[in-house]
């Protein structure tokens, strides 16, 4: 009996180890299998990370190089529109310079001479200047002209002049601008095209 016993509790204690064996190898297969599932989704979830990311540094990158060019075109825009200014200016303080009273006389009595030379006489002829230039450049301009056309010419102060004059010869219908904002105008819209091909 004891024997029987025995051969029992040897069978019932070598079915519990077979029986925990495997309960131990499922167990470890599971955990590998888990552990698998695990490595495999944090490489696929690094790689995804690791494109995402690559992908924003591309987008910064690329963002960075347009804001650097557009910078860069603001940059010379604006050093060709200052250049621009710059050289308007001088054409405006050697404007100024060169509308003295002598060449403002010199200018306005060759063309009243030409005009009476082409129709005869100047009784239409109104010329508008700075009032402090007026009678000093009226004396100056009148000697050099004949007394027969001194009559015709009417000289006006305006306060809108602040070097050179305006000249009609239509009795002030319509005006040549010889006024310093005149003469720099024109000279800055037919230099300026110049400039602006040199800045290219």
């Amino acid at each position: 009996m004891s024997e029987k016993l025995k051969g029992l509790l040897d069978k019932i204690n070598q079915e519990g180890i077979q029986k925990a064996e495997e309960i131990k190898r499922a167990i470890e297969s599971k955990a590998k299998a888990e552990a698998q599932k695990i490595l495999e989704y944090s490489r696929r979830e690094s790689a995804k990370l690791r494109a995402d990311s690559e992908e924003e540094i591309r987008k910064m990158k690329d963002a960075a190089e347009v804001s650097l060019k557009q910078a860069a075109r603001d940059l010379i825009l604006s050093l060709k529109e200052e250049i621009m200014q710059i050289f308007n200016k001088i054409i405006a303080t050697e404007t100024s310079k060169a509308l003295s009273s002598e060449e403002i006389a010199a200018t306005l009595g060759k063309l009243i001479e030409n005009y009476c030379q082409k129709n005869g006489e100047v009784s239409d002829v109104k010329v508008l200047m700075k009032k402090e230039d007026q009678n000093k450049l009226k004396d100056a301009m009148l000697s050099r002209l004949k007394d027969r056309i001194k009559e015709g010419i009417e000289f006006r102060p305006s306060s809108n002049i602040k070097a050179g004059f305006s000249v009609s010869f239509d009795k002030g219908k319509s005006f040549f601008d010889f006024t310093e904002e005149g003469v720099a105008d024109a000279l800055s819209a037919f230099l300026n095209p110049e400039l602006s091909k040199l800045l290219k």
